[in-house]
């Protein structure tokens, strides 16, 4: 969730459901997978112990319009990133 609110971008995170077992151990996957909107709020969650399939209509228009008024391209200075472009930071 953090990440779609530090970025101003939906997020999509999948996770497996079950266990699998192996000869000296087993593994346990959580599953919870889920979809955030842009600011991280929750828009859909599935399920701790079954497969799903998660659909959620996400409003792109709404997450350009809030990059747009938190200036973070506005004040960028891209005539200044040629130093990190080279090997030597010439």
């Amino acid at each position: 969730q953090g990440h779609a609110a530090a970025n101003m971008v939906p997020v999509l995170a999948s996770n497996r459901v079950g266990t699998e077992v192996f000869p000296a151990s087993n593994i346990t996957f959580y599953g919870s997978s889920f979809i955030t909107d842009f600011t991280g709020g929750i828009i859909e969650v599935a399920s701790q112990g079954s497969r799903e399939v998660l659909l959620a209509d996400v409003d792109i228009e709404a997450a350009d319009r809030a990059r747009a008024a938190w200036g973070v391209f506005r004040d960028r200075r891209p005539e200044l990133y040629g130093a990190l472009m080279t090997k030597d930071g010439r």
